[in-house]
């Protein structure tokens, strides 16, 4: 079955692009990139805010859209400053 006769499957027009910020952080070894997602998963539930992550052996993608930097914003949140501060700390 395709997408153009399955109930489910809706068309949509064309869709505005809302800003996303993104970061990539690398790091030495697989050891540092763990360390580096447990610090943000202690931040994310402090924060009570958790962004789109991948990641692989030795690198974290991170990306906040616009919905997630309103939210952060409102409350005044220091998230992106403490999470670029916990990957700056993980390369030391």
């Amino acid at each position: 079955m395709n997408a153009g006769t399955h109930p489910s499957a809706a068309a949509s027009g064309p869709q505005e692009r809302l800003s996303t910020l993104n970061w990539r952080f690398e790091f030495g070894s697989y050891a540092a990139t763990r360390h580096f997602l447990d610090q943000m998963a202690d931040l994310s539930k402090r924060e009570d805010y958790y962004p789109n992550v991948s990641f692989g052996k030795t690198y974290v993608n991170i990306s906040i859209d616009a919905e997630g930097q309103a939210a952060l914003a409102e409350r005044n949140s220091s998230f992106m400053g403490e999470m670029e501060a916990l990957a700056t700390a993980d390369r030391a």
